[in-house]
């Protein structure tokens, strides 16, 4: 595996530790983050012929067919996409991705779908009280989502996550209503909608918790 903007190198040496996989690449941008990843793999004991350290941005430390899966994570959802976009070649021979955007999760989702990707899982996890989505990705086709900005997912925290942004979506609809411009109440009846369809996911879900 390889993990891009690797920061302290966590993953790569809870992936060694798990014997998960047999080799890790970690790499970063910067040289502070490697150097905390180089001194985390060092205090650890795994001998250095398990994993590679490696300065540079994106999937540019990577030779194609190297790793069968890479996780991107801690970056805005964008930047993601420009960095599966930078090299066709590394990206189209990686198996799986695990991705983790910070933001801008639907214009990621939206980039997969037209690039050939699929999403086979979505999953969360809480970091300091935020939650953060996290999407694991394959070669196929899939029909995008009706809301891209929003999971497919059953996982317990979905119901969290739908919660926030309802709130959220009502607070910019009561904004809207109070403007005279015909598109800003176009865009608040859209949200309405919106609502309208996450409302009944959200209690769908909660009848399955309880089922």
């Amino acid at each position: 595996m390889a993990d891009v903007g690797t920061d302290h190198g966590f993953l790569p040496l809870y992936c060694l530790q798990e014997e998960l996989v047999p080799y890790a690449v970690l790499s970063d941008i910067n040289e502070g983050p490697l150097q905390r990843a180089k001194e985390t793999m060092a205090s650890s004991g795994i001998s250095s012929q398990h994993y590679d350290l490696r300065l540079g941005g994106g999937l540019s430390v990577l030779h194609p067919g190297e790793a069968a899966t890479v996780v991107i994570a801690g970056m805005g959802g964008e930047l993601i996409a420009s960095i599966l976009a930078e090299n066709a070649a590394v990206t189209d021979s990686i198996e799986r991705f695990v991705l983790q955007p910070r933001s801008r999760s639907g214009h990621l989702r939206s980039w997969l779908w037209e690039h050939g990707w699929q999403i086979c899982e979505e999953s969360f996890a809480r970091e300091r009280g935020r939650l953060c989505q996290i999407l694991c990705v394959e070669k196929g086709r899939q029909d995008p989502y009706a809301y891209p900005d929003i999971p497919e997912s059953e996982h317990p925290l979905m119901i969290e996550f739908l919660d926030k942004e309802l709130v959220n979506i009502r607070v910019v609809t009561e904004n809207l209503c109070r403007s005279k411009d015909p598109s800003d109440l176009q865009t608040a009846d859209r949200l309405r909608r919106k609502a309208e369809t996450l409302e009944k996911r959200r209690e769908e879900l909660w009848r399955k918790s309880f089922s």
